[in-house]
């Protein structure tokens, strides 16, 4: 009875150092986790991948996948030696009936980490809705917008250098078709008369815009309306003006568009005479 006792306390012993020591590997875990896009259509194939810093072996990595608050789909991910891992995931099916925001998350020994994608049904991807463009002094305004072959994820305005800054997901070529209130974004003369917006294109992987053909298709009292094309991998669209909210000095704003002109016609890349007709 006093082997078997000993024993058991020995055993104790022994394995307490590694629970212990696999329980602090555990709580300083980082989790990386990433996705080959922002943005899915109804049908598109989803890869995930990403990397624990502390491998325990044999431990999968859980992966859950939300809409809203509702689970519609996990799946268990073998980790290699090196922390890395890869699942991929099709965007179709009954549980993907709903367009909007999943959220992804990865959890491994009790740790997690998330990560948000956009998913939209229509086969178009076109999206008609009004974006609230924070004021940096106070108050906002509503920018109205419809967006073909992507989603637009945010909106700011740049007052510095008088502008309307739009962040976009793409999934394929499209167009972005923006009213403009005038009353917080506008391009007029010194005598009060339109003049041209300068619109810039940011492609992915780089931070040099490109000047961008645009089309004004209606202008108005209260709005002017532009139809801007895009393409596959366009990541930010700068929409430059002579005044925003709160109104700036024209003939500072003139001077901006022309130094922003002139660097444009130096560089190598441009999208002018690509308009499609409408």
């Amino acid at each position: 009875m006093q082997k078997i006792s000993l024993f058991v306390i020995l055993s104790v012993i022994i394995t307490m150092p590694m629970a212990f020591g696999q329980e602090e590997a555990l709580g300083a875990q980082k989790i990386s986790l990433t996705s080959d896009n922002t943005a899915y259509q109804e049908g598109d194939v989803i890869t995930i991948t990403g990397k624990i810093e502390k491998v325990i072996p044999g431990m999968p990595v859980t992966l859950q996948i939300f809409f809203e608050k509702n689970l519609i789909q996990v799946s268990q991910v073998k980790v290699s030696q090196d922390g890395k891992f890869t699942d991929t995931f099709t965007a179709a099916g009954p549980q993907w009936n709903n367009e909007g925001t999943v959220t992804i998350n990865a959890d491994y020994g009790g740790e997690s980490t998330e990560l948000n994608i956009e998913f939209f049904k229509n086969t178009s991807g076109e999206f008609t809705s009004n974006y609230e463009v924070k004021i940096p002094e106070g108050g906002t305004f509503d920018v109205q917008y419809t967006m073909k072959g992507g989603i637009v994820s945010s909106m700011d305005l740049n007052q510095k250098n008088l502008s309307l800054i739009i962040n976009i997901a793409t999934s394929s070529d499209g167009n972005l078709n923006i009213n403009l209130p005038r009353d917080s974004i506008d391009s007029r003369d010194n005598n009060g008369q339109d003049i041209e917006f300068i619109v810039l294109m940011y492609e992915e992987n780089s931070e040099i815009p490109i000047q961008t053909d645009f089309k004004n298709i209606d202008t108005g009292d209260q709005f002017r309306s532009l139809y801007i094309p895009i393409k596959n991998g366009d990541t930010k669209i700068e929409i430059i003006g002579t005044h925003v909210v709160p109104e700036f000095g024209t003939i500072a704003m003139i001077v901006l568009a022309v130094a922003i002109v002139s660097i444009i016609a130096v560089s190598a890349k441009s999208r002018l005479s690509i308009m499609p007709r409408i």
